[in-house]
């Protein structure tokens, strides 16, 4: 029984050496929004130019109180993330035009870069309209995984969410 567990063990250990050592090129690339709702921030940043491949994320309320965290993630999942976020052609987007665009409405500033290319835009919005839905979302996605929740119910808290169940 225990040769068993020692294996299992091993095993586990040599999957996660595998995991770390794939290759990566960084490229400089990083992509982050932020959503400015009434005094209130939310937002997710993916980076790898000092740390490492990364994910962080934070949210402050009105009062100034902070929540934030950041982990390490392979190069497979950056990879993945940033292919996800690439789909979008994030290097040809500007401002949005098609959000609510109301006085009171949240504000999404994007920044994307890589070697090659490097955008900002914003989007005034309660609901993030395609194609900037397509870079929000993986990018929660990839920051929420398997991690607690920072200051309350994610889905609620976001700007384009409030009132929604």
């Amino acid at each position: 029984m225990i040769a068993i567990a020692v294996l299992a063990a091993c095993g586990g250990r040599r999957a996660q050496i595998a995991r770390e050592m794939q290759d990566f090129n960084c490229r400089d690339r990083l992509a982050s929004y932020e959503a400015h709702d009434g005094g209130g921030e939310r937002g997710v940043q993916l980076d790898c130019a000092d740390k490492g491949p990364r994910i962080k994320r934070w949210k402050s309320d009105k009062q100034g109180h902070r929540a934030a965290d950041e982990r390490n993630i392979t190069p497979g999942e950056f990879d993945k993330v940033w292919a996800e976020l690439d789909s979008t052609g994030w290097a040809n987007l500007k401002d949005c035009t098609n959000g609510t665009l109301g006085k009171t409405d949240p504000v999404y500033q994007f920044d994307i870069h890589d070697d090659q290319n490097k955008a900002s835009f914003s989007c005034q919005t309660v609901e993030v309209p395609y194609p900037y839905y397509d870079l929000v979302t993986p990018l929660d996605m990839a920051a929420n995984q398997g991690r607690k929740q920072l200051g309350g119910d994610d889905e609620t808290d976001r700007p384009d969410q409030k009132g929604k169940m």
